[in-house]
């Protein structure tokens, strides 16, 4: 059976999806993570983000603080175009 026109999901709104700019290179691919929570000390946020980390042998779910300068939203689209799931 095929979805209708009205068949969507509403926005992710706020969203918590972040690209991690990477200090280790200047041209590495950033991280996608997912922001956990956030907090402020003196006058600079910062936000705990978990993302799998594939620079060491293998790939491993971390979770870390970031400074908020260092993260771009990343707003994930729920509603692909018709049947672009695979």
């Amino acid at each position: 059976m095929n979805r209708t026109r009205r068949d969507v999901w509403p926005p992710y709104e706020p969203t918590r999806h972040v690209l991690i700019k990477r200090t280790d290179h200047r041209y590495a691919r950033p991280w996608q993570g997912f922001v956990v929570e956030w907090r402020q000390e003196k006058r600079v946020w910062a936000a705990l983000v978990i993302f799998m980390d594939e620079t060491d042998d293998g790939v491993q779910l971390v979770q870390r603080w970031f400074p908020a300068e260092q993260l771009r939203p990343c707003h994930p689209d729920p509603n692909p175009e018709r049947d672009a799931w695979f």
